[in-house]
């Protein structure tokens, strides 16, 4: 309509006439008419010269970038050879990052003789993308980043806000980020020598089908700088209620029937910002982000695992049951879960059949037995008495406490436990039961733990727990493997050496587990998900056909 108003100024002097710098576009862009007729005429070997020719333009050219896309993408189907298809890519890639940069919202300028325009985007979900960023804008500053350097193509992050629809459940509430790689659509003529060019986004799968560049771990860098979850760790140990509202699963990958899931669930005072590296890690190999989606788990920590093992439980069942009923398919039938400190013993219960291990350590009769309400006791039965979950293929244990933790028994671990509010839900559930069956019906082991209103996790790690002692003794149903961090010595041969390891917060012994398919120690200060050697023993076992070495 701009372009309308200046061209129907032509006639009209009185009120409007053409800017020298726009009619000088304007006759740039007849100019280039006759160009890019004559550039589809030429043969193979004229139009690699003359393309080459293009690459040396200076910037200030007319239509220095439009020329050089034009005749990359004449170039490339008519490359004779690797060399000169990677030439063809790198002017094609160049000179439409350079387009993209003039139509996107932060930069773009006022060009009448200039029509880009960005077909519209939407996510799997089908909603509309309304902000969008080439990753050229930006750079990592952590090194762990690598953006893809092969393949046709630029890379953009499109991004929405999360809405309160059922869609949207388990997205982070940061918003949504989606990678796309963008190509040239199309390039017309319009009226009175104006030139549109227009650009379509494809999303991963559509770029794998076409073998364009695609940066997966892009809109995950994108999500992670716009992260606020990190600010509720503090308030998730000590007043659970305050970070309750960013409790759940959420994935940061689109959703999806076909690929196998992997829900990563942090520990005490902690957040989903601990996998960064190895989300990172996955996302940057094309074959393990196609086949795996991401999930983290969010839960505040000063609530007992065993309670937010229930709950993590019954919101990974429901997740699923949602992608079930859209396809049934077997990836979702092969999830991997990772989990680190406390994160760990919350994984165990995915791949454990409690019996009345638990129970029995906790009441003395049996839920059958007391004089409860159904309904109020179901919940109590679900923390307590639970099943392998058939979705799990395996576990991934991270500095996990199997047999407790003595540093919850330290002047740090009864001060930090004594500043623990245990959130209305927990203690509202017990208060209830107990009201109902009286203090007398606990085990005198767990009578303790309830006389102030219930276990805190930090009271839970102990070593003596009954709780952790008993989870302890329940076997697998799925294959586990563990890895242990160490602040010392990397390998023991004996009790006396092994009792001398630890990370510092997890001892060796109690984060051993000789049941394990594989086991690996690193160097670590009870942060092995950061370890290289760590990060590696995984990628490789998700990148193994069977899921082992």
């Amino acid at each position: 309509m701009f372009v309308s108003l200046l061209l129907g100024a032509c006639s009209s002097p009185h009120f409007l006439r053409l800017l020298p710098s726009t009619q000088q576009a304007l006759e740039a862009n007849q100019l280039f008419a006759y160009q890019y007729a004559a550039m589809q005429q030429l043969n193979p070997a004229a139009l690699r010269s003359h393309c080459a020719e293009l690459a040396l333009l200076p910037e200030h050219a007319a239509n220095r970038a439009l020329r050089q896309l034009s005749c990359a993408r004449l170039w490339l189907p008519v490359s004779q050879n690797a060399e000169e298809k990677a030439q063809a890519v790198h002017l094609y890639n160049q000179s439409l990052n350079q387009l993209l940069l003039q139509l996107h919202p932060r930069q773009k300028l006022s060009r009448p003789a200039l029509r880009l325009e960005l077909l519209p985007l939407t996510d799997e979900t089908g909603a509309r993308l309304n902000q969008w960023w080439p990753t050229s804008l930006f750079s990592s500053v952590r090194t762990e980043y690598q953006p893809p350097t092969e393949g046709l193509g630029v890379s953009i992050v499109a991004a929405r806000e999360t809405t309160r629809q059922p869609a949207d459940l388990n997205y982070p509430p940061e918003g949504v980020y989606r990678s796309y790689t963008v190509l040239l659509e199309r390039l017309e003529f319009g009226d009175a020598q104006q030139i549109k060019l227009f650009f379509r986004a494809y999303n991963g799968q559509q770029a794998k089908q076409q073998a364009l560049r695609f940066d997966a771990a892009a809109s995950y860098l994108w999500l992670m700088q716009h992260a606020k979850v990190m600010d509720f760790e503090l308030s998730g140990l000590f007043s659970a209620a305050d970070s309750e509202e960013r409790y759940g699963v959420f994935s940061v990958t689109p959703l999806s029937a076909d690929k196998i899931p992997i829900l990563m669930i942090h520990g005490l005072n902690s957040s989903p910002v601990i996998w960064f590296e190895l989300s990172l890690a996955i996302l940057q190999q094309p074959e393990l982000a196609a086949r795996y989606q991401i999930w983290h788990a969010f839960y505040p920590s000063g609530p007992p695992p065993f309670f937010n093992a229930m709950r993590l439980r019954q919101k990974t069942d429901a997740l699923l049951a949602r992608l079930q009923q859209q396809e049934c398919s077997p990836a979702l039938q092969q999830m991997v879960v990772i989990g680190h400190s406390m994160g760990g013993l919350i994984s165990k219960t995915f791949i454990q059949n409690s019996g009345y291990t638990l129970w029995d350590r906790t009441f003395l009769q049996r839920p059958e037995q007391l004089d409860v309400p159904a309904k109020q006791l179901s919940s109590i039965r679900d923390i307590f008495l639970f099943e392998a979950r058939p979705y799990v293929d395996k576990v991934i244990f991270i500095d996990t406490p199997h047999g407790g933790s003595e540093m919850s028994e330290s002047w740090l671990g009864r001060l930090t436990s004594a500043f623990i509010t245990l959130p209305r839900s927990f203690v509202g559930l017990f208060r209830q039961l107990l009201d109902n069956i009286g203090m007398d019906q606990l085990t005198p082991a767990m009578q303790p733990y309830f006389s102030a209103g219930g276990p805190n996790s930090v009271q839970v790690l102990s070593p003596s727990h009954p709780l952790v002692q008993g989870l302890n003794q329940l076997p697998y149903q799925r294959p586990v493997y563990s890895i242990v961090g160490s602040n010392g010595a990397l390998s023991c041969v004996d009790t006396q050496s092994c009792s001398q390891l630890t990370d510092g917060v997890v001892p060796y012994l109690s984060a051993h587990q000789a049941k394990a398919e594989q086991q690996l120690i690193v160097s670590s200060n009870h942060n092995s998900y950061r370890s290289p050697e760590a990060l590696a023993f995984i990628l490789t076992l998700l990148g193994s056909p069977d899921g082992a070495n």
